[in-house]
């Protein structure tokens, strides 16, 4: 199993990262009441590269005047039939006015989940701005071993660089739904 994970990682941290960025894209495209219904879970076949994406479109997790923090989940694997991943890319997608940039020098993720610290490291960032939104996406991957013990924990707590906030139960449900989703 671990030289399968070392097979699929370096696969799976570009399409994430693509993934990042096409969401990023679609946000700063369309007003706010048009975008991806938060914590709709999706699947995607790509012929030309026979892989499959499971994703969990980003839900609002914090909600600010001129700021909004969204997380979402995406998984990939070979083929068309959905089987349990590897591991799962952990997005973050920041919308803030022009020129927030709150997450260029301070990006480290780290998740209390039932008390169990995930020290996760530094998150891979993307940025776009355009109509006075600044958008920054931050991606994660972790084991899927991982991402369901968050995903089923009573008590999750996030550090996003100086960020720290707590998910709530509706929060943990969806990806609780994703992690399900995920190995059908």
């Amino acid at each position: 199993m671990n030289d399968r994970r070392k097979k699929t990682a370096p696969f799976l941290r570009p399409v994430a990262l693509l993934w990042a960025c096409v969401f990023a894209t679609v946000v700063a495209a369309c007003p706010a009441q048009e975008a991806a219904k938060p914590g709709e879970i999706t699947t995607a076949y790509d012929q030309s590269s026979d892989t499959t994406k499971v994703m969990l479109q980003p839900m609002i997790i914090i909600s600010r005047k001129r700021e909004e923090l969204r997380l979402g989940a995406v998984s990939v694997h070979h083929g068309r039939v959905i089987a349990k991943p590897n591991e799962v890319a952990l997005v973050f997608v920041s919308l803030s006015v022009e020129g927030g940039n709150r997450y260029e020098s301070a990006r480290k993720l780290t998740i209390v989940a039932d008390g169990r610290r995930f020290a996760l490291g530094e998150t891979v960032r993307t940025v776009q701005s355009g109509d006075g939104v600044f958008i920054e996406s931050m991606t994660a991957v972790v084991p899927y071993e991982t991402f369901t013990q968050i995903a089923y924990a009573k008590k999750v707590s996030v550090k996003l660089g100086l960020t720290e906030f707590e998910l709530n139960s509706d929060h943990t449900k969806m990806l609780r739904a994703a992690a399900s989703y995920m190995t059908q």
